[in-house]
């Protein structure tokens, strides 16, 4: 095998908790690779050979067992969140960091026009017509992927997250706005939720399927935001969120695709939830506001994690400070079914220095 397949192999036994030759690293850091080779932010997201020679060159830097993407367009955040993007060069300056806008981009009565319409149609209509025409902006970020993947293949580095399956609580949280989503529709309207939450599953579950197809996907991630305990409930999440996490992961298994769970903010009250899921099949990814430690005693030893390296100690620490946090995490929860990464992704203007000692800390580990 090469290089390629050697890591992939590696990540693919770590989520199966199985012995590996090294603890493996999975960066994820778009903004980071950008100001890190002095890649303007407006060029980095428009000039998609410059970036991906950005990613490269970061992620080879420090031995990347794998990545989380091989380039990226912030016009895919307005299309998962019905939202419009702050784009640097445009709404911004030239070397500022991309920005979902939060506001009530869609109003109550768009629920009825998806009903009447279909959830593709709708969807189509209203990115075109209230998200900056998203769906055509993406085409250079598209067309450029497959030329990306090629270069990340000779290079060694395998992507293992090929795309994103977010919730229909995700969409419309993004596009109604927190308040009005909490307040005027979950709570007001639930009935109406339910069934506009299955059709939009419903298709969704189709098209990823296909997706996954035409990608040949590696992994995908299955994302957890505005669906965690910090602002959902126990009972919320049990109702409107985890329909959607099941069906998501059992087509994961049943596509051989690694699902993903990246959870942002603090999911420690229901991670015993994912217990129903089967062992050695899925990664967990956190980050450092839920309790690791916590999630490896209720997930037990036979779930991978990957994290959870906090982006305060990546930007304000020293590299050995941040080699001291990945040894005592390895002690307390691995080594084997552990990648190691930063929460989410590794900030902007994090220290290149503590980049490298989060990556050298796990390829040195030894228990």
């Amino acid at each position: 095998m090469g290089k390629y397949e050697d890591n992939l192999e590696r990540i693919r036994k770590a989520m199966r908790c199985e012995p590996v030759d090294r603890v493996p690293v999975s960066p994820c850091g778009n903004g980071y690779y950008a100001k890190a080779q002095g890649v303007l932010m407006k060029d980095y997201i428009t000039d998609f050979d410059a970036a991906c020679t950005a990613n490269l060159a970061e992620l080879t830097a420090c031995d990347a067992d794998s990545t989380q993407s091989v380039i990226f367009s912030p016009y895919l955040l307005g299309t998962q969140w019905l939202s419009k993007t702050s784009l640097p060069g445009k709404e911004l300056g030239d070397d500022e960091m991309w920005q979902v806008v939060e506001c009530e981009n869609m109003q109550h009565e768009d629920y009825y026009d998806i009903k009447e319409m279909g959830w593709d149609a709708w969807q189509a209509k209203f990115i075109a017509e209230k998200c900056d025409n998203n769906w055509e902006n993406l085409q250079p970020f598209f067309a450029a992927n497959p030329k990306a993947y090629q270069r990340f293949y000779e290079a060694g580095i395998p992507c293992i997250c090929d795309f994103l399956m977010i919730t229909p609580f995700e969409y419309f949280c993004g596009g109604r706005s927190l308040e009005a989503f909490f307040m005027d529709d979950l709570m007001e309207e639930p009935e109406l939720m339910h069934e506009i939450f299955d059709m939009v599953l419903e298709h969704n579950l189709k098209a990823y399927r296909q997706q996954m197809i035409d990608t040949k996907a590696t992994g995908v991630w299955i994302g957890g935001w505005r669906t965690g305990p910090d602002l959902v409930s126990p009972a919320m999440f049990e109702e409107f969120v985890w329909p959607s996490f099941k069906a998501y992961y059992d087509l994961c298994v049943e596509m051989n695709v690694i699902p993903i769970f990246h959870l942002d903010s603090s999911w420690t009250l229901v991670l015993d939830k994912f217990t129903r899921l089967e062992e050695k099949t899925y990664i967990m990814a956190l980050d450092s506001k839920t309790d690791i430690r916590e999630a490896r005693r209720i997930l037990g030893p036979n779930v991978c994690i990957l994290g959870d390296v906090p982006c305060e100690l990546m930007t304000f620490g020293t590299p050995e400070e941040v080699k001291d946090y990945v040894t005592k995490l390895l002690d307390d929860i691995g080594p084997w079914g552990v990648i190691i990464a930063t929460g989410c992704d590794i900030p902007s203007d994090a220290k290149p220095e503590n980049v490298r000692a989060m990556c050298e800390a796990a390829h040195s580990y030894i228990k």
